[in-house]
Formats: C-alpha cells, structure tokens, sequence
C-alpha cells in the first residue's frame, strides 16, 4: 500500500499549480469613462424636521453606494447648510466608499432657524470646489453639485446660481413640496435636473434615485447627457446546470438588466446567446431597434438544454458571429464592445485562446457564475478579477444588475496582456542525489537512464531550472554543481557518460549533511538566499549505516523539498524521517522498472512549490449536536459526516479525523489518533449512538475540543502548522455563549466552520465560524445531502496557503439585525378566542422585529388580523425602519369575531398583501413569508387557500394553540414548521425556530421545498370546465364594444355554475401586446369572477396580434399553474371576441392549441376576418358573427349550447334551471372634484380626466340610475357640468373628455369642497339626497391646499355626502385623511401614472359606498336626530354577574356617559343628536329594569347598582322580544339601538334568531351583542 501514497499529492500538486497560473485576468485595467467630483449641499434647519433629515442621510448614502468612489474615479463631499454652512467632509478626506457612508451615517442635524441657500451655494462654489478641498481642476474632472432643501430660500439665489454655471459646476436641485420649484430650477443646471419627490421619506427618495443616478454619473458640461453608445452581448449558459426550475431567475436577471440600459439603435445594443453544447443565437445586436421589442423576446426565452457545456466553443462563436459589423457590432466606430458570460459550471473544453482572441479584439468581457461555476475558469475569462461576480443562488440573479450597471455603462478596456497558452516553469533548483553503493551494482544503466528521462523533461537554463548531480555510498562523489552545466545538452551528455561510485557502505545522513554543506550553497550555484525553490531528489536502495533523523532535520529547517525514490533494501521507517509526508515516497518495485516513475516524478518537480505541509495534510474534528432535538435527525447526520469524511485522504500523515458529540454535557467519540485510516474512521461513525440532553451547550463543547481534542496527546498536530478544521453541526439554539470561546478556538489557529440545522441560530453559525461566509444555514436533515459536497471541497482546500490569505473574524455576540431581503407578513388570530392573551401574540412580533433588518431594501412586514373577516393593519410598503414597525405593533388592538376563518384569511393575504402595489417583492425574487399565529382550528376549509398561497411562492410558518397538527401541516411550508402551544405565553420559546427560517431559506431552497411537497388531488366535480375569454381590446373594438362584450360574458357567467371544483374562469385582453386580467385559478366564486369582469377598461392599441394572444393563453392561461385541469382530463374551452383582422399568423398557434385538446369557439363582429375565426376554431359551427356587438345577446343560447354538458349545472329533474339573481341595480350621486392648478401639468391633467372616466364607465351598468358632476378648481371653483345634465353614461364620458385643463398658481382645496357643498349636493343641481340616495364627492388632488380643507369637509359629510379623496404627487398621506370621511376612502400614490393601479381599490370601496343605504323604515335621518338606546346584559346562572365580571360595574357609568355624550355624526346641519338610554335586563321570573329612556345624568348610575340583588340575568329570545316591546312604546322617530353585554346565549338558539329578526323587520336598526 505504502507504494500508493505518491497519487494524492500529484493530484493536490497540480491543483495548486492552476490556482498560482498568471492570468490575462489579473493584469488587466479597466478605466472608468467619466472622473467626477460631486458635492451633496443638505439642508439642515430644523424646520426639516429629524424623520426628514433621517430619510435625507440614508438617500445621500445609497447614492454614494452606487458610485465608484477612488482617488483616480468618484470623489464626494458631503456639507449641511442653514443660516451657516458646515462642511461634513471634503473631496479629499475619504478615499473609499465605506468611509465615506460611515461619515454620513454619522451626521447629525444642524439646526438652524433660517435657510439661506445663496449664501450657501457660494460657500460650497469658493470652498469646496478648490485644489486645497480636493477638486481635480488640473485634469479638468467634472464639478457636481447635488442640492437637497426643504424649504425656500430667504436670500437671493439668482447671482449664486449664475456663478455656479459660469464656473462649469453641474447643479442637480431636491426640493420637497415646501420648496418653490421655480427657485429650484433657477439653480440646476437644467430644468431636467430638477426632483421633487411627494415627501422626504425613504420611499419617494429611492424611487428617484435611479433617475438621480443616471446623469449624475454621465454629465459633462452641456446640457445634453451624452449618449453612451456600447454593444453588449449576453452569452448565458443553457444547459442543465442551470435546468428548468432556475432559467426563470435567469431570465428576470437579463431583464432586469435590460430595463436599466437606454436600448436603442444608436445608443446600447443587445444581443443574446444560449450554449450547452452548442451554441444558438437567440438575437444579434441590430435584430431589435427599441427596448420593448427586445423584452418582448425576453419574455418568451426558454431554456436550451443539453448536458454538455463548451465555454471555448462558445466564446468562438459570439468573435466570429456577434462581434462583427455584419453581426450589429460598431466595433469600426470604436464603440465599446461588451460580453457578459453567465455560467453555472466548469467548462469541457478548453477556453483560453477564445478568451485571449476576444481580449486582443478589445472586448471586455463580465462574468456571473452561480451553482457549480469554477471561480478559477471565470478569473482566466473575466477581462479583470473585479469583473467577475459569484452568486449563492440563483435567487439572488435578478438582484445583481444594481451592481452590474454601472461597470457595464462606463467601462471601457484598457491595456491588454493574454494570458499565456502554456505556462513557463518557474526557478528552481533540482540535487539529483542517487545511491552509487554496490546495492545499485548491476543496475546501474537502468537508473542512469532514469535520471536522464527526467532532465530531458526539464527546462534546464541558468535563469530557469538548475540541476546538480552526486551519487554517494560511504562518501560522495559530486558529478556536476548547479553552476557548471547550465544548459539541457551539457547536463544530458554529463548524465550520459556516468559511470557508478560503488562503495560498500551507505551513509545517508553523511549525503545529506554534504549536500547541504556543500550543494545547496551560492557558491556551487544554488540560489537558496534568493528565495528559489530548492528540491533534493534521493534515491535510495538500502539501509543507511549512519544516522539521518538530524541531517534531515537541518534539510527541512532550510526548506528544502526532497523527494525519495525507494528501492529494493530501503528502510521505509528511515526514509520517512527525511520527508514532510509519507507522500512524498515513490516506490519502486524493481530497479528495472524505476522508469515507471518517471512521468510522476517529472509531474511533482513542475508542480511542487513550497515545503510546508501539503494540502492534504490536516486535522478535522466534527463536533456534532447530540441533543434530543436532534434524534429525527440523528441517521442523516452520521451519513453526512460519513460522506464528507469518505472525500478525505485519511491517514497519519494526512488527514486525521476525531469526532465529539454533545448537548448539555461532552462526549468525544474518538480522537485525532484513534483512527488511522479511512475505514477506520467510517466504522466508528456507523456505530454512533444518540447522546441525548435537553439543551445544546454549544460554548462549552468549542472550549472542551480546545482544551482536550487540539492537543498533541490525542494526536492533534496544531504544533506543527497542520491546519486544524472544525465542523460544528447542530439544530438549536445553544444554551450558553458561543462568542467568548469562538474567539479563544480562532486566536488559538482553528479553523470553525458552523452549519445550523433547523432551528439554529444563523447569527451563532457566523460568530463561530472562522469567518461569517464559512457559516451554513439549512432548513432541515434533509438537505444536509445539498451541502455535504461544498462542505468536502472546504476542508479540502483549506491548507495551509490558503489560510494564510484569511484572517479569523471575530463578530459580535448575535443580537438584533439579520440582513438580507425578505417580505414578512404576521396573519394573527384577533377572535374572541385569542383576545385574552393577545398581548403575547403582540410581544413576539415585536421581538421577532427586533432580530430582523427592517428596512425598504432589506426586510419589510406587514400586519394582517382575522376573525370572521380580515383586516390589513399595515401592507408591506406602510414601515421602512424597527421603530415605526414596532410602535405600529404595539397599538394592536384584538378586532374581536366570534369565528376563525383561517381559509379565508389565507386567501385575503394573498390578494391584498402579496401583491406588488402593497410593497410585496415576490416579483423581484424576494423570500415571501406569513406566520400565522391562531387560537385555534379553522372554521372554514384551509386546503385550497393553503395550495394556492404555496404555490403562489409564499412560505406559510404555522402556530396554532389547542388544534391538531393535520391543518398546520395543510397550511405551513413543510411539517417542520409547525409549532403547537397549550398557551400564547408560550411564544417566546418559538423566537428562534422562527427566526431560523425566515432569516436563513432563500426563494431558491423555498421553490425547492414547495417543489418537492405532494398536494392532494382537487375534487372535480362531472360538470366542471375551464373557460378562457379572450377578448380583443384593439383600436378597432373601442370602449363601446368593450362594454358589449363585458356585459355579454357576464350574462355568459350568471348561467356557470362557478367553484373550485365546478367551472372556472380566466379573462385575457389583448391588442398589440397581451393583457392578462385573471387567470383560472383566481377567483372562486362566481360574485368575485363579475366583480372583476364589470372592471374590464378598454386598453387599445394597434396593430392586432391575434396569434401573439393565442400564443400566450396557450403557454400562460392553459396550464396548471393558472388553475387550468388539463391534466385532470376537464373540458378546456377558449371563447375569442375578434373585431378586425390579424397583423401576425393564426394559423400555427392555434394548431397549438387545437392539439392540446382545447375547443375554441369564435365570436366577431362585421370587421372581422372570418377566414382568421374558421383558421383558430376549425369548425364553422364554432364561428358566430354578429353585425355589432351590441347584438351579443342573440347569439347568447348558441353560446351556452356549444359548452356542451360540461358549462352549466345540470338540471335535476322535474327542476327549472334558474340563473343567479342579478346584482342591484346601483343608484347614486357622484361630484368629482379635480385639482386645475400647476399642481397637475396639461399633460398630467389629462391622466386625471382618463382615470375619472374608467371610474364612471366601470362603475355605470346598464340599468343603473348614476348621476354625475364636475367641478375644475384652483383658487377658485368652475363648474363644468353638474348633475342634473347628463341622463346617460356615453353623455357623461363625452363630457369628461371635453374638459379643459384651467392651471393657476394654487389650489383651494377648502373653497372647491365647500362650493359642492353649497351648489350641488342640493336639489336644484339634480341631488337626490331628500331621497336617500348615496351622495359621494370625489377629490382628486396633487398637493396640499392654501387653506385648511378638514373643516369643509366634515360638514359636507355631516350633511350625508361620503367625501372619497385621492392625493397625488406633493401631498402626505395625512393630508388625504383630512379631506376624506375615514381612512377606507383616503388614498394616495406618487405619480398620475399610478392612478390606474389604484382602480380596483377605489372601484371596491365606492361600490360598497353606492350600496349603503338608510335603515329600513327609519325616517331620513337629515330630517330627525333623536336616539333611544337599550344597554342590557347577561351573566351565568349560577353566579352574580356582579361578582364574576367586576369591570361591569366599574365601566358602566363611562360607557352610559359616553353613550350621551354622542356626536352629531349623522345629524344635519348643526343639529346634536337627543340620547335617551334605558337600562333593563330579563331574568327567568321577568323583567327588572333600572330605568326607563331619559337622557343619561350621573344620579341614575345608583339605579343601576341597585340590579345587583337581581339574578341570574339571562339572554334568551325572550330577552330580545322584552326589547322590542319596550321600543313600541317609545318614539316613533327615533333611531333603535340594541347593546347588550353577554357571556353566552341561555336559551334555544333557533329561538333566539328568530326573536332578532323579527326586531330587525320591525325597524329596530342596531342590535350590538358584546
């Protein structure tokens, strides 16, 4: 065996030779386009306000995140201003980017009481801008100036804003909504250069920081940005290294990129290759002449395929096809010429002379490798090391264009050196030391022409490899120095002529000593004092008749390298005292056949370099949890301990391995010299038992394996430099501190490397670990086997060498602040079941916040409570910092509920928080979470929203009190994140199994997961269908014949019998480009599927692409991941409304889609071309036409009869089908009020006009009786038209479109509200508000009014108008509040463009407010304001009510007081509301009653304590019919409410519903049971 130790280290050897290989990659420059020095001028008076100022630091530092700061690249100074100017730091003073953001980071608010902007931009124009502050004037680098102010200017700026433009510096004006616009374009160096966010919070500022970006790094001194025309090629790796699942994030990272370049013909070109084996062009660089073209096709990029993957092919391909002009390529116009190479394994061919062809060609080639990318193959490619980019995941790709965009739009190559095809062989000097004893006698020629074999193999010359030649026995007889033949043909003539010493003795250690001495000395010219390798190749045949051990010692001391060939007679033992390792021994079997070796030999000599230990040599220890948590677990630990250790060299003189478990005490299994071979080691693993133990102690077992594993009695070799690895695995927690004797372990030169299982603290992994990105977080045992490989190459090449690049890291003990993107959403039970310990469920989000990194690019949460229904507390996009989320936390409140819908409130999450409007980063790859945390099991079914929430890509963590684990495991993301209380005061001890995942599973390892879970087959009912409407929203259509069609396919759906498991249906628009409405799987019920169809608009566009839209429904709408059950065999139909003729070819799509067994029916107008309808259904019974689509409705039964049996419900027998009752028809009186200031351009003004017109033509059915009016205003109000004008919907569309933009200085916001008030919510206008209709007034405003608008509104809402009002642009949130009726019809976005996203939002809430409606026989409230109040309550039968619930008694007289106290919110006018209150309870012999209706005084409270001799009280139906009486004997005017106080009905509960309903018809409007 001994024979055999040699191949490891030929291997290693050569390993470490290409990691020392010079690089092309590593002598390149790259060069920036533009130098820049910018200053940021912060305003910084405390009328800005601290939250302001905060939010203005944190922008200042993205800002300079994204640039290249550098001495020779960006400067930047940073100065605050108010009545003074002070200067933070200057151009100068930091030379890199982290210094730069901690001093910003550090500022802290001036505070000054006035702001005087001239004097300030003077300051920073004759004191910042100067050679002395650090500015660049001599090589004429770009001044920039960025101004950010909160406020105007109380000098003048005129004259410092000219001198800023005649001293060339670029100013860039930010001015929040108190600033003057006019004042801030004066000062920017052009009007374009002028921002002004909604407000100064963290949110408006990052939405503008990429426009800020863009100039600010191109800008030269005129005033037009200059062009930065470049050819980029992407040349993206196709094969299954990356495979299906992961393209998509492929996909979206190209995207991402594309988004952010300026695509066009003279600008950037882009083109496309994807290679495995081969590669294939998707586009070149002149195929696509704008940006949406070109992300059109991205969209439809598929994935290649193939196992094979040819780099160096493919880098051929793109030179010779792509970077060509007859490829686009401007390379003749010295356009910079661009690769981007994504690759996700090594390559299998060779690459290098492609990669130095493009690199003489003057590319500039990026690389992105993610999966199993070789780092060393991407350096060699890369055009410069900095240029290339490795990624954990590929979840993390479409995150990395922020990083990519600036090198890949200002690099451009600079000098070029390739990288050399076949690498010179470095200095070294080679002793041929041979064994000329009689024990060689005979054999001699054989070992003569060994040695020349070897030499002949060499670079023998003076400034290259030296060799020198002895032979010894007794003494030695020194054949040549290294400084007498220098070159190959002396020494090889030399080696040839060479006769054999003989001599009988053999002195070894004599031969070292005197090659020492006398050899590797300057003087027979070795260059040992010059640092050149110094290598002692021995031969040896028998035993040594003196000692070596000291010789060999001295040899080692001065680093010389030797290698022993053993032969015949040696003494293994004795040679092994001479060499590092036994590795370095090659035995012969014979002398005869010593040239078998050659080969090798020649191999180590080239590749060996230094005389440490080599890499294998090392000593791992595993410290493994063995605790109780970990017994599930426990097999599939030992395996991967088993297999990384089945990747090792064991052996004494290699890897040595020891293993120790533990929990709350230590158990070493063995030690680093128990074991010395590889079967040894495994055995010992098998035989692993579970140690058990309530708690990992992790601190205590890295001391224990300090103090007793890494010693020299248990075999460590720490002493002697052997790089000494650690591997700790473990599943919790650890109970004690892990950072005192991590830090002890790494200062005393052991190498940590922590994987967390499960519910370990990633935080902990990273402090124990040598450095942080050594540390592992997995979700379960089960993907131990997904880093088990990673975890081997580690410790493989983790030498000595290695090591010395790495310093240890010594973090902080964990605490707050776990970083990374994640979007958090807490759905919490707020049920009466859970509101007594509801405080508990508040304190563990707080402290899970606590942990977390909040912040808009980091991690954002969201809050939703449920109960019978859900309710949003705050969406993802509300908090961007710890304390705003906490505080938020802090004021919930239980809403109460006496059920828990869990189904539904994970369908509610789904729709209304993971959504991109409300601040949901699904889209952008972001790890989506939701915790549930309930009180209890659900009281509706959970399987289907908890499939559809998985599959959306949320991850659901589930904590539950008293339930069963079946529907936690339904609903979580895998069973190991179910948790289960007896209590919520149990929570705390849940921190860390939650934090575990949310902080550690990627959007990678999440889809991985949801991948692998089984779903349970659906129930599909017999008449079940999926129904696709596809409908044709061209210029052709137009919006009247989108309404026909509308209207028709909801009369279509009211005849479906609509439901999971029955029919489902997707609606899909489409023109020029394709818009999606719904898919199959969104809606559920047949109300929510005509909600949506009655908010179809009409989108236009042209020209038509009718087999583009059959393209998409057939790869988008029919497939499993809409909702389709194609797979399940149930019936699919496409239903296609057509009104024009195709631009692009029917005819291969919808054989597509006619092969996937889809049945298509056509419908189409006079316009139509009827060979396109005949082409998609293939039958003509299939095709409809209609002369308009107002005619729909005749071909309605036709329609209905080609679904066949599956589209309707069956009818029973016997039974008239009858379709689903048609919604109310809607009434109601709608006055828009439109902001005609400066606040909107013209332009933008027209978005306003288009959003109120969707609103008015979604919301006006026919049928419908809807009023509408509009007034313009700006100082002053303008009636455009008013209600009582228009009596149908296409009138008041016209007349909306016909209105002209007014502008003005200012808006009066106060005068427009109060002139609706006065002049038409009144009769004379056309208000039916005597009537009872619904009055709503519409504001829509973009920026704050002159006057105060709260006052005028609260009366026109007192007066029954329900005020609905929407800021734009420069008004807050709190603004908006102050204008609206409440909070549900306030809103607010930041631009006009936004409007249309905020449609479904405002469309619901005032669909709800039309069907508002008086109590039934309850004369207008407008006219009478009396209220008589019933305050009764219950108690159990066997208790007082008075002793069992004390706070009674103590609450009441508040509650009677505060009842009386009502405000006038229903009152007219100035009219206070009468209060009459009774307090009366029914007991089982009768009634007792404190006292009758009379308006509430505090002597009428002792009437009520005299109760408390009374009981038990009791609520039956009969309690309920006490009510109703007494309320016949009061007012007939008077509005009724019912409050009663119970703990639970006493009587038949039937009974009791009954007894409600009954008081309800009766006209008894409010029964409130609490």
């Amino acid at each position: 065996m001994r024979k055999h130790r040699h191949l490891p280290l030929v291997a290693i050897i050569s390993l470490l030779l290409s990691c020392l290989a010079m690089t092309h990659a590593q002598q390149q420059s790259v060069v920036e386009v533009n130098k820049r020095d910018i200053v940021f001028l912060v305003d910084g008076s405390s009328s800005l306000g601290q939250p302001n100022f905060n939010a203005i630091r944190d922008f200042v530092a993205r800002v300079i995140q994204r640039l290249e700061i550098g001495k020779d690249l960006v400067q930047v100074s940073v100065a605050q201003y108010a009545d003074t100017v002070k200067p933070e730091f200057y151009l100068n003073t930091h030379a890199n980017k982290k210094d730069a953001i901690t001093a910003v980071r550090r500022m802290r608010a001036l505070e000054g009481s006035a702001l005087y902007t001239g004097s300030a931009l003077d300051f920073v124009r004759n004191n910042l801008f100067t050679s002395a502050a650090g500015h660049r004037a001599a090589e004429g680098v770009p001044k920039l100036l960025v101004l950010i102010t909160g406020g105007k200017s109380l000098d003048e700026v005129s004259q410092p804003a000219q001198e800023l433009k005649r001293g060339s510096i670029m100013a860039f004006a930010i001015g929040s909504r108190a600033s003057d616009e006019d004042e801030l374009k004066e000062i920017a160096f052009d009007s374009s250069l002028v921002f002004i966010p909604a407000e100064f919070r963290p949110a408006p500022l990052q939405s503008m920081l990429l426009s800020l970006l863009a100039p600010l790094r191109t800008l030269t001194g005129t005033t037009e940005v200059h062009i930065n025309k470049r050819d980029i090629i992407f040349l993206l790796d196709g094969s299954d290294n990356v495979g299906k699942n992961n393209f998509p994030y492929v996909r979206d990272f190209v995207t991402n990129l594309v988004n952010s370049l300026d695509v066009g013909s003279d600008n950037i070109r882009v083109g496309l290759v994807q290679f495995s084996d081969t590669p294939v062009t998707e586009f070149s660089l002149d195929t696509y002449q704008t940006k949406s073209e070109l992300l059109a096709h991205l969209r439809r990029l598929q994935l290649k395929g193939g196992s094979g993957l040819n780099t160096g092919s493919a880098l051929s391909y793109v030179h010779a096809n792509h970077f060509t002009e007859a490829g686009g390529s401007r390379t003749q116009e010295r356009v910079p010429q661009l690769l981007l190479l994504l690759l996700a394994g090594p390559s299998e061919d060779s690459y290098l002379q492609a990669a130095n062809a493009l690199v003489r060609s003057g590319v500039l080639t990026f690389c992105v490798g993610a999966n199993r990318a070789d780092k060393a193959e991407l350096e060699h490619i890369a055009f410069n090391p900095s240029l290339v980019y490795l990624m954990d995941d590929f979840g993390s790709l479409p995150t990395l264009p922020q990083q990519l965009i600036q090198p890949l739009t200002t690099y451009v190559s600079g000098g070029v050196q390739e990288v050399p095809l076949t690498q010179p062989e470095s200095k070294r000097d080679i002793l041929f030391l041979f064994d000329g004893s009689a024990n060689v006698m005979g054999q001699f020629p054989a070992v003569r022409d060994f040695l020349y074999k070897i030499v002949e193999e060499l670079d023998v010359k003076p400034d290259g490899t030296r060799v020198a030649i002895a032979q010894f026995s007794d003494d030695v007889r020194l054949e040549s120095r290294f400084n007498e033949h220098q070159n190959k043909a002396e020494i090889l003539n030399l080696v040839k002529r060479m006769k054999i010493k003989t001599g009988k003795a053999l002195n070894l250690g004599y031969a070292l000593d005197y090659a020492l001495r006398n050899i590797f000395v300057r003087s027979a010219g070795s260059r040992i004092e010059d640092n050149v390798q110094q290598f002692l190749v021995l031969l040896v045949a028998g035993r040594s008749t003196d000692a070596v051990a000291g010789p060999a010692s001295s040899l080692k001391q001065r680093g010389v390298i030797p290698f022993i060939f053993q032969a015949k007679n040696a003494d293994p033992d004795e040679l092994e005292q001479i060499v590092p390792a036994p590795a370095f021994i090659l035995a012969a079997e014979s002398l005869p056949k010593i040239g078998d070796l050659q080969a090798q030999i020649v191999s180590l000599l080239k590749a060996a370099q230094s005389a440490g230990p080599v890499s294998g040599e090392k000593d791992v220890v595993f410290l493994i949890d063995g605790s109780e948590g970990v017994r599930s677990g426990f097999p599939l630990l030992k395996e991967f301990v088993q297999r990384v250790v089945e990747n090792l060299d064991v052996g004494p003189d290699r890897v040595r391995v020891a293993l120790v478990q533990y929990s709350d005490r230590t158990r070493p299994e063995f030690y680093l010299n128990s074991h010395m071979d590889q079967q040894g080691v495994i055995s010992a693993i098998r035989k692993l038992t579970l140690l058990g133990g309530p708690i990992p102690n992790t601190g205590a077992a890295l001391d224990f394996v300090l103090r007793n594993i890494l010693t020299r009695s248990t075999g460590s070799r720490i002493a002697d430099g052997v790089p000494q690895l650690l591997i700790v695995l473990t599943a919790e927690r650890s109970g004690d501190d892990v950072r005192g004797p991590s830090v002890v372990l790494k200062q005393g030169g052991a190498v940590p490397i922590g994987i967390g299982i499960g519910n370990a603290d990633i935080s902990e992994m990273q402090t124990i670990s040598f450095i942080p990105d050594f540390a592992l977080a997995i979700p379960t045992f089960r993907e131990l086997g997904t880093v088990q490989q990673l975890i081997s190459e580690r410790v493989i090449q983790l030498n000595r060498e290695e090591l010395s690049t790495l310093k240890p890291v010594f973090l902080p003990s964990p605490s707050a602040g776990v970083g990374s993107k994640k979007d958090v959403v807490f759905l919490i039970d707020g049920s009466q079941n859970a509101g007594p310990e509801f405080q508990h469920i508040r304190t563990l989000i707080e402290r899970l916040v606590e942990y977390l990194d909040i912040g808009f690019d980091t991690t954002r949460v969201a809050v939703i409570q449920f109960s019978d229904d859900s309710k949003v507390e705050f969406p993802l996009n509300a908090h961007f910092s710890k304390d705003e989320v906490q505080n938020a936390v802090r004021r919930l409140r239980p809403k109460g509920g006496r059920q828990v819908y869990i189904g539904n409130a994970l369908q509610y999450a789904l729709k209304n928080v993971f959504q991109r409007p409300l601040g949901s980063r699904i889209e952008e790859g972001v790890p989506q979470f939701l915790v549930l945390i309930s009180s209890g099991r659900s009281d509706d079914e959970v399987g289907e929203s908890a499939v559809e929430l998985k599959q959306f890509g949320v991850a659901p963590l589930a904590i539950a009190r008293h339930t069963d684990q079946e529907e936690l495991v339904k609903i979580s993301l895998s069973p190991e994140y179910v948790f289960s209380v007896s209590t919520f005061r149990e929570l705390p001890r849940l921190e860390q199994k939650l934090l575990s995942p949310i902080t550690t599973l990627t959007s990678q390892q999440i889809q991985q997961i949801l991948a692998s879970t089984r779903y349970p087959p659906s129930v599909i009912e017999s008449d079940a269908a999926d129904i696709v409407f596809l409908i044709d929203s061209s210029d052709a259509v137009r919006p009247d014949g989108i309404a026909h069609i509308r209207d028709f396919i909801s009369r279509i759906v009211r005849r479906l019998n609509i439901g999971p498991s029955k029919v489902r249906i997707g609606v899909v628009q489409f023109s020029n480009d394709v818009f999606p409405e719904f898919y199959l799987k969104t809606h559920k019920t047949q109300n929510l599927v005509l909600e949506a169809i009655r908010r179809l608009r009409f989108k236009g566009g042209s020209p038509l692409n009718t087999g583009k839209a059959l393209e998409f429904v057939a790869r988008n709408l029919f497939v499993k991941s809409a909702g389709s059950r194609i797979e399940d065999g149930v019936p699919q139909h496409l239903v296609l409304f057509l009104g024009g003729k195709s631009q692009d070819d029917v005819t291969r799509h919808a054989q597509v889609i006619s092969s996937s067994g889809i049945m298509r029916l056509g419908i189409g107008d006079r316009n139509v071309d009827r060979t396109d309808l005949q082409a998609i259904t293939n039958d003509p019974r299939l095709v409809f036409t209609v002369r308009e689509f107002r005619e729909l409705p005749n071909i309605e039964e036709r329609v209905m009869l080609s679904f066949g049996p599956s589209g309707a419900t069956p009818q029973p027998p016997g039974v008239d089908f009858t379709s689903p009752p048609r919604p109310e028809k809607k009434k109601a009186d709608i006055v828009f009020l439109l902001d005609g200031s400066i606040n909107f351009r013209r332009d933008s003004f027209q978005e306003v006009l288009r959003f109120v017109a969707e609103i008015v033509d979604t919301v006006y059915e026919d049928g419908d009786s809807i009023r509408v009016g509009l007034v313009q205003y700006n100082s002053d109000p303008t009636d455009e038209f008013f209600l009582k004008d228009y009596s149908t919907k296409r009138q008041i569309i016209d007349a909306i479109n016909k209105v002209v933009y007014k502008g003005g200085r200012h808006a009066n916001t106060k005068v427009g509200i109060e002139h609706l008030r006065l002049n038409h919510f009144v009769p004379s206008a056309g208000s039916r508000l005597d009537e009872r209709v619904p009055q709503i007034a519409f504001v829509i405003t973009g920026g704050k009014s002159v006057e105060d608008a709260q006052g005028v509104s609260l009366a026109l809402t007192q007066k029954g108008v329900k005020v609905f009002a929407v800021g734009v642009r420069n008004i807050d949130s709190e603004e908006v509040g102050k204008i609206a009726s409440n909070s549900a019809t306030a809103f607010r976005v930041g631009s006009v463009q936004e409007l249309s996203e905020l449609s479904e939002t405002v469309l619901e809430t005032l669909h709800d407010a039309m069907h508002e409606t008086l109590c039934p026989g309850v004369t207008d409230v407008s006219k009478a304001c009396n209220l008589e109040v019933i305050l009764g309550f219950d108690g159990s039968r066997d208790q007082n009510v008075f002793v069992s619930q004390k706070g009674l008694e103590s609450k009441m007289d508040d509650i009677l007081t505060r009842i009386s106290q009502m405000q006038r919110i229903s009152c007219s006018g100035s009219q206070l509301p009468t209060v009459r209150v009774s307090v009366v309870a029914n007991t089982p012999s009768g009634p007792v009653e404190a006292f009758d209706f009379a308006e509430y005084q505090p002597e009428l409270f002792e009437k009520f304590r005299n109760m408390r001799s009374q009981h038990p009280y009791i609520l039956t139906a009969d309690t309920l019919r006490l009510y109703q009486n007494k309320f016949k004997q009061s007012s007939p005017d008077s509005v009724k409410v019912v409050i009663h106080f119970t703990d639970g009905v006493d009587g038949d509960l039937d009974d009791l519903h009954r007894a409600s309903e009954e008081l309800r018809q009766e006209g008894r409007c409010q029964a409130s049971l609490v």
